[in-house]
């Protein structure tokens, strides 16, 4: 049994459950008789103590339900007394049912003595206190009743303190026999400890010693030197192992020789490729910490990957918006995410579109991040002149525009002659186009202030109906002139809304005004707003109009996207739907459209209720 490293270690476990099982058999037995000297100490004695409180607290709302009864209100005072009497002789009953001290049944006879002889002066009482009046009462009450109370009130005490005592008394006992089991516990133990230790210790150190001299052998292997061999000192399990480890040895040597220069010339042409990549690159594990970095890397950031290599990424690039991406890219186990970051570098100002990849393993578990900083300092310099221009042409437009638009009024109103039929045709059509030259302008400069950042928000706490029903009143009379319906529909009591009022009523206008757009008479027009499950406040504006082709409504808020079909009339500019999303996403909501043709739109945005104030 002996020869194997598992006899051995059996051998040695069965000595000490042998020990185990003597302490816990002595322990059990003890704790055995400690526990019924508990079990006399809490429940019998306690459940008397406690009767005698509720007794006492009884007969002392008795005692205070007989003065009720006498100078205040004698029904009152007569049904308390009686409620009372029965709560009395419920816990006499519970008392009496559990007399387990020498005297105790004397005290209890005694009680209900005493309790019988209160409850008849209370009937007294009534008889005095009707026949001779209160003050003959109040005197019965401070002379017979009173002291027959304190009588019954002695009783109880007795029978408390009685219990008390055994209970000290059981206590007492029980600390007793606990500390004998103790001692007796604590000594067979000690026993145990220091024999169980000394068997131990002298079968560990035999057993372990071949463990221990191959555990060595096996650390110099690790360490790269895999001509070691581990000494076969005994010929169990242990000595086994030793045996295959010296082949694994062998083998790992052969390998070595095979693949060792394949697999570096691998890993030096995909550290080349890196190295040579133009846009700054870094690679970190699963801790965040800096494995390679690339040339432009070190450039821009003017930092060493000699300095960096196992350090925290935030040690070399102090970025918290930065780490703050990159983290959230890798817990949420996304494979590829990206975002424009501002980053000023060597005193320089640059734009880098951030593309995070996560690295799995063979098992599908991510073990690394690789971060590809793409510059896109030009493009955004590119950006930054168009939107420059846009404004500039914008702002050029509107002071012609203007002339223009008050030219064409002053000769509609014939303020400057007399015009025929044709010529208001012709006033009435430059009206038009100018009009929407201005709304297309104007929409313009609203998207370039947005985009650049210039456009300010007044964000507050509003109401949404109120944003709603100030964005549908101009529009009511327009839609009874088409024969169209408009209305809108709210619950009472909705959440406030955090948003800029101006700019969420400019957003329904334009919404509206394309639903009055592509809608024919007899139509419907609905705006309704409602809490989603994300707990945002979501609009929409529905119509039973035309409809928008399928293949149009993933870019239907791309500038200047219309709407281009045999059977479609384009009424728009292309740029309303741009701006309305550019202010949505400054709301940090989010703005969709679901529409089929010949059924009608459905163009719905979210903002955020108050108590998600994001800004």
């Amino acid at each position: 049994m002996t020869k194997t490293l598992k006899g051995k270690v059996s051998l040695l476990y069965l000595s000490l459950v042998i020990l185990i099982a003597v302490v816990g058999i002595t322990a059990s037995v003890n704790l055995f008789k400690l526990s019924r000297a508990i079990d006399g100490l809490m429940i019998s004695n306690y459940k008397s103590i406690n009767a005698a409180n509720m007794m006492m607290e009884a007969i002392e709302r008795q005692d205070s339900a007989a003065l009720l009864y006498i100078n205040v209100d004698t029904q009152k005072g007569k049904e308390l007394f009686t409620n009372n009497s029965e709560a009395f002789f419920k816990w006499y009953n519970v008392d009496s049912n559990n007399i387990t001290e020498k005297g105790e049944k004397d005290i209890v006879n005694a009680i209900k003595t005493s309790y019988t002889r209160y409850m008849k002066l209370f009937l007294d009482l009534e008889e005095i206190r009707s026949q001779q009046g209160i003050s003959k009462a109040n005197e019965f009450f401070s002379t017979e009743m009173s002291r027959e109370f304190i009588n019954t009130k002695n009783e109880l005490r007795q029978l408390s303190v009685l219990n008390e005592k055994s209970m000290f008394k059981s206590k007492d006992e029980a600390t007793k026999n606990a500390q004998d089991s103790m001692y007796l516990v604590l000594g067979i133990s000690t026993v145990a400890f220091i024999g169980g230790f000394a068997v131990s210790r002298y079968f560990t150190d035999r057993f372990l010693k071949p463990i221990t001299f191959l555990t060595q052998t096996m650390k110099m292997v690790k360490a790269g030197d895999l001509k070691q061999e581990a000494d076969i000192l005994v010929k169990d399990e242990i000595g086994e192992l030793s045996a295959e480890f010296n082949n694994m040895t062998k083998r790992l040597q052969q390998y070595e020789q095979s693949t060792m220069g394949n697999l570096l010339a691998e890993k030096n042409k995909s550290v080349a490729i890196v190295k040579c990549i133009s846009d700054p690159l870094v690679f970190l594990d699963t801790e965040y910490r800096i494995i390679l970095l690339n040339d432009a890397f070190e450039k821009i950031f003017n930092v060493s990957e000699e300095v960096l290599t196992n350090k925290h990424f935030l040690e070399g690039i102090r970025n918290g918006e930065i780490f703050d991406f990159i983290s959230g890219t890798f817990k949420s186990g996304s494979e590829t995410e990206q975002k424009i970051f501002a980053v000023k570098a060597n005193r320089e100002d640059y734009y880098f579109n951030i593309i995070v990849t996560t690295v799995k393993d063979n098992n599908a578990n991510l073990s690394g991040i690789i971060a590809v900083f793409q510059n896109v300092t030009h493009l955004k310099e590119l950006e930054k002149i168009r939107t420059d221009f846009i404004a500039t042409i914008s702002h050029e437009f509107k002071t012609p525009l203007t002339s223009i638009v008050m030219g064409t009024d002053i000769l509609s109103d014939e303020g400057v002659g007399h015009l025929n039929d044709d010529q208001k045709q012709i006033i009435k059509a430059i009206r038009e186009d100018s009009d929407r030259l201005t709304k297309l302008v104007n929409d313009l400069l609203e998207l370039t202030r947005i985009e650049s950042g210039k456009a300010i928000f007044k964000i507050k706490e509003y109401a949404i109906d109120d944003i709603i029903e100030c964005a549908v009143k101009p529009f009511y009379q327009i839609a009874e002139q088409q024969d169209k319906t408009l209305y809108f529909k709210c619950k009472e009591d909705m959440p406030h809304v955090i948003a800029d009022f101006e700019k969420i009523t400019w957003v329904l206008n334009n919404l509206i005004s394309n639903a009055l757009k592509y809608t024919n008479a007899g139509d419907e027009i609905s705006v309704t707003a409602r809490v989603d499950k994300d707990n945002m406040m979501c609009v929409t504006v529905k119509d039973t109009g035309l409809g928008i082709p399928e293949e149009y409504i993933d870019n239907i808020f791309e500038k200047f996207v219309q709407v281009k079909d045999a059977d479609f009339e384009v009424r728009g500019t292309g740029l309303g739907l741009a701006v309305v999303r550019e202010i949505i996403e400054a709301h940090h909501g989010r703005i969709w459209c679901e529409s089929r043709l010949d059924v009608g739109s459905s163009f719905s945005f979210t903002l955020n209720m108050a108590g998600r104030n994001k800004y």
